[in-house]
């Protein structure tokens, strides 16, 4: 019995020190992104409420893929990127030719993700382009259809330009320095690592599709210092329905392990 309890010790030390050594390493050096996100980008719990004031928690990260440049304005965000065979194989997953349809198994890979820049702004624009048809549809058939659609889209805008999230999705690669690279110029880029499935359907020789599904950020959560904790006090989840400025900033750095820690909070509505 004895024995067993100090293996079991021993275990736990050292899955700690490894915890704290992978901090240590992650940490070191030069950040490899900075952003100062805020809640459009950063999601309370939804059990904050519940939670001991000297307890801890964390936000979950918010990110989106952009519309299609060939595509008219949608709210919802797609993680099913469509690709060339050439490029998933590329990323290192098999060939599944051979198979009717298939998932494969998750690949861990480097995201590219731009932060408040041109992706946003083509999404603001699409949005904008899509509520001027529909004003200008109600305008011409002022019915309780029309109006509808209008003041929908109008909301829709009215998010992307105050609450939703700025955080896009860019591409993924196997190779990380094929990203720093590629976008070595521009600071609001940042690079992590993320799980993704590769997804292949064919239901003949000229129709085939082959797909990424984005599944998940290998880190999706970023955990809050109990030091912090203050900044938040009083404010519950955010529904993303409602159209609300943020309420919180966080600046937020990246480290060598491309796991984010947090370098300071500010509270931006009482």
């Amino acid at each position: 019995m004895k024995k067993h309890l100090l293996l079991g010790l021993a275990i736990i030390i050292g899955s700690n020190i490894a915890a704290m050594t992978g901090v240590v390493v992650n940490r070191s050096g030069e950040p490899t992104s900075h952003l100062t996100l805020t809640e459009r980008e950063l999601s309370l719990p939804y059990n904050i409420g519940a939670k001991k004031e000297n307890s801890g928690f964390s936000f979950s990260i918010n990110w989106r893929t952009p519309t299609q440049s060939d595509k008219s304005y949608s709210p919802y965000s797609s993680k099913d990127i469509e690709l060339t065979k050439s490029k998933l194989l590329a990323l290192g997953f098999d060939d599944m030719d051979n198979q009717q349809s298939s998932f494969s198994q998750s690949l861990e890979l480097y995201w590219a993700f731009e932060f408040d820049g041109a992706l946003h702004d083509a999404e603001i624009q699409k949005a904008a382009a899509k509520y001027q048809e529909a004003l200008l549809a109600f305008e011409e058939q002022p019915n309780d259809k029309n109006k509808r659609t209008e003041k929908q889209l109008r909301n829709n805008l009215s998010r992307e330009k105050i609450s939703k999230s700025r955080l896009f999705y860019i591409e993924a690669a196997a190779d990380y320095e094929y990203l720093i690279a590629k976008y070595s110029d521009q600071s609001n880029i940042l690079i992590a690592k993320g799980l993704a499935n590769y997804y292949h359907y064919s239901n003949n020789k000229k129709n085939e599709t082959y797909s990424v599904y984005l599944k998940n950020l290998s880190v999706e959560n970023i955990m809050i210092p109990l030091k912090y904790i203050d900044v938040f006090s009083g404010l519950s989840r955010a529904n993303r329905q409602e159209i609300q400025p943020p309420r919180y900033s966080v600046n937020i750095n990246w480290g060598s392990r491309l796991e984010p820690w947090i370098v300071n909070t500010e509270r931006l509505i009482d």
